[in-house]
This record gives C-alpha cells, sequence and structure tokens, in this order.
C-alpha cells in the first residue's frame, strides 16, 4: 500500500548539480529541492512523494519482450511466445521455439498482432499463429512445349499460391517459344495453385484455367502479386499509410499497401546510415530511430528524412499512450517524448546525466490518478 508524504517543493531527479545546490529558490520566492537519489517512490504532480506500492508475481518462468493492448497481452516465456490474457492472465503458447531474441509487436488494421524477432515474422489472432502471407509455389510447376492451338510467338507463364493467408508472391516467369499449332503443358501443378500467362509476344499475365494452355484463354484478372516478395523480418515494426514497415539493420523496408506479407524488395526500401532500432507512425508521419532521430512526413519514398535529434534510441525502449497520442523512447540524454508533427522533447536532459546503455524498456503506468512513464535502461544487454 502506498503512502503520500510531503517533504517540501520537489523538482525530481538531479545528478548533475552538486550535493550542496541541491535547494533552488523558485520565482515566487519559495524554496525547493531536487532529489539526487529516490528508491522505490513516486512524484505526484504536485510535488508530493509516494512510496510504490508493492507487487505479488503472478507467473514464474523468464520472460522478455512483454506487449499489450486492450485486446491482447504477448510475451517471450522461456523461450516461447505467449498469448496472456489481458483479464484473467491465463497463458498459451502461440508459437513454441521463438528463442532468446527481442521481440517487435504491432497491431494491425485486419485485426491481428504482428510479430517479429529478426529472424521469423508472423501474425497472431488471439493465441492462434499465423503466416504473414501463403508461401509461393515451391516447387515450382515445370513448363514445356507440346501440340496445340495457340498462334506463334514468345508467352511468358508464372505461378501463385492461395491459401487461407491471401494469394502469395508469383514465381519468377518461365517463357516458352511456340511455331504455329504449338501449346504449353505444366507439370507439377497442385491443388491451391493458379496459373497467370501472357498471349503472344505479350507482357501482361492473366489467369489461366489450371492445366495444359492449348488455346487462348488468358482473360482473368490480372496477377496482382507479380514479382513482389515476403516481406523480410525485423527488429522494429509500425504500420503507416496502410502498409506494413519493418526495420532490418540499416533499411526499411514497406509493404504494398494492404498486402502487408508482400513487397516489391527491388524498391519499396529506405536505406539509413545506422541500425533501426524503433520505429513509430502517427497519423502524419513517421519517427524512425538509427543513427539519428528522423521525422519522415508523407510517403516515406517520396519524402526526405528530417533529422530531429542528434542520436538514436535504445533497442526495446519504445512505449506508446494512444489516448494522448504520444511515444515514449529511450535516447543518450533519457526518455524522449514524440508527437504527431515531428515534435520531440527530452525532457531530463536539463536535469539527470546518463552511462551508455544497450537497451532498454519502458513502461506508460496510469493508477491512483496519476500517469508516470517507467524507464529502465541496460548496460548489458539481458538478452
Amino acid at each position: 500500500m502506498s503512502r503520500t508524504v510531503t517533504i517540501g517543493t520537489l523538482l525530481g531527479l538531479n545528478n548533475r548539480l552538486a550535493p550542496t545546490r541541491m535547494e533552488v529558490t523558485l520565482p515566487n520566492r519559495a524554496t525547493a529541492a531536487w532529489l539526487r537519489v529516490a528508491t522505490n517512490v513516486d512524484m505526484t504532480a504536485d510535488g508530493f512523494l509516494c512510496s510504490r506500492g508493492g507487487f505479488a508475481r503472478s507467473a514464474a518462468g523468464g520472460y522478455h519482450s512483454l506487449w499489450a493492448d486492450a485486446q491482447d497481452a504477448y510475451a517471450v516465456r522461456d523461450g516461447d511466445l505467449v498469448h496472456i490474457h489481458v483479464r484473467t492472465l491465463a497463458q498459451t503458447v502461440a508459437v513454441p521455439g521463438v528463442g532468446r531474441a527481442r521481440v517487435s509487436f504491432v497491431r494491425l488494421p485486419d485485426g491481428m498482432v504482428y510479430w517479429s524477432n529478426g529472424e521469423r515474422l508472423g501474425r497472431l489472432q488471439g493465441a492462434l499463429a499465423r503466416e504473414v502471407t501463403t508461401a509461393a509455389p515451391n516447387p515450382v510447376p515445370v513448363v514445356d512445349p507440346t501440340a496445340g492451338s495457340l498462334p506463334p510467338g514468345r508467352y511468358q507463364l508464372c505461378f501463385t499460391a492461395l491459401g487461407p493467408d491471401g494469394e502469395s508472391a508469383s514465381s519468377e516467369p518461365q517463357d516458352v517459344v511456340l511455331p504455329q499449332g504449338g501449346g504449353i503443358a505444366i507439370h507439377g501443378l497442385k491443388p491451391g495453385m493458379l496459373v497467370y500467362a501472357t498471349g503472344p509476344d505479350g507482357e501482361v499475365f492473366n489467369e489461366i484455367a489450371p492445366g495444359d494452355y492449348l488455346s487462348l484463354g488468358n482473360t482473368g484478372a490480372a496477377c496482382s502479386t507479380f514479382m513482389l516478395s515476403a516481406m523480410p523480418p525485423g527488429r522494429a515494426l509500425a504500420h503507416y499509410l496502410g502498409s506494413l514497415l519493418v526495420a532490418r539493420g540499416r533499411f526499411l523496408y514497406l509493404s504494398e499497401p494492404y498486402r502487408y506479407g508482400l513487397t516489391h524488395a527491388s524498391r519499396a526500401f529506405i536505406p539509413f546510415p545506422g541500425e533501426i532500432t524503433v520505429l513509430q507512425a502517427f497519423d502524419d508521419g513517421l519517427y524512425v530511430c538509427a543513427d539519428k532521430t528522423y521525422w519522415i512526413a508523407g510517403d516515406p519514398l517520396n519524402t526526405s528524412p528530417v533529422v530531429v535529434l542528434p542520436y538514436g534510441a535504445l533497442p526495446g525502449s519504445l512505449a506508446t499512450d494512444p489516448r494522448e497520442k504520444t511515444a515514449y523512447w529511450q535516447g543518450e540524454q533519457g526518455v524522449v517524448v514524440a508527437r504527431s508533427g515531428g515534435a520531440v522533447s527530452v525532457p531530463q536532459d536539463d536535469a539527470l546525466l546518463f552511462a551508455a546503455a544497450v537497451g532498454g524498456a519502458t513502461l506508460v503506468r496510469e493508477q491512483g490518478g496519476e500517469k508516470h512513464v517507467i524507464a529502465a535502461r541496460f548496460d548489458i544487454d539481458p538478452l
């Protein structure tokens, strides 16, 4: 149980001032004081100190990468990705064997939570694990010339797979040159595969009926996943302007709009000078924390990033307050407060000096009528 005590007007923590200069005079001539150290206490908005409430362990195990919103919660427990019921705290293994790597999560407009640990990329529907897209055909069907009634010319074919996670990326095109009275035999076609073909010397791939291509019939829908690739896994995720964004090393990849598992790998990416550790999207732009902190307004592929801070962010340190439309992460000079429009502030910079850190964790906590941002910094990676 917490207890509030009054010990004068408090300004917060400060390790920049000498111990003999912790008391200051405010503009109204009242005396206030900085704290050098504060352990297991919270400061209220009125300048009071509350002893921090106790806690009881709800579940045992080795946990990391805890993420939650109003609907679901997830964490990695002893190497397994588990779904945590937000009210009962009951746990169900959703993805076994994800390992110790830090996991990033984001909920997308399709209602699912997408996750990645740098090696795998998936999505979650409650405790049910889903793939981000249907896998492309493997092995790819083989095409050969045969007899038929196709006009002479060069034909191209490609294949996709259709499954519960949508249509896959297409296979690479295969071409066949036919004389008059030729056709195309297709070997290895399996249920659930779609076939797309061009006309003679054509460039547009339209769906054809499954089976050998013996007469012109490429009148179906054009292949909407032609020459797309599966989104790569990464260390940070976000959703912006209808696309899933994945940070992998120093590259930011963008999915096709509303095709969250597919991307144009040859052009839908942005390189940055350093490794990207934090992504945070707002309605009007995107923060990318790499060697520096950048703000990108509008379309990321057609907008130049603007530097808003001369340093990046600690991995794992992002937290958001959806009601206040505010994001928090940690940089070299403490907690960064970020809002739309590229507006950032570093409220701890004037009072605190921080040692170097390699990772962090941040929590927005609201209880007892007070809202706090709790931040932890690690000088060695706990994972």
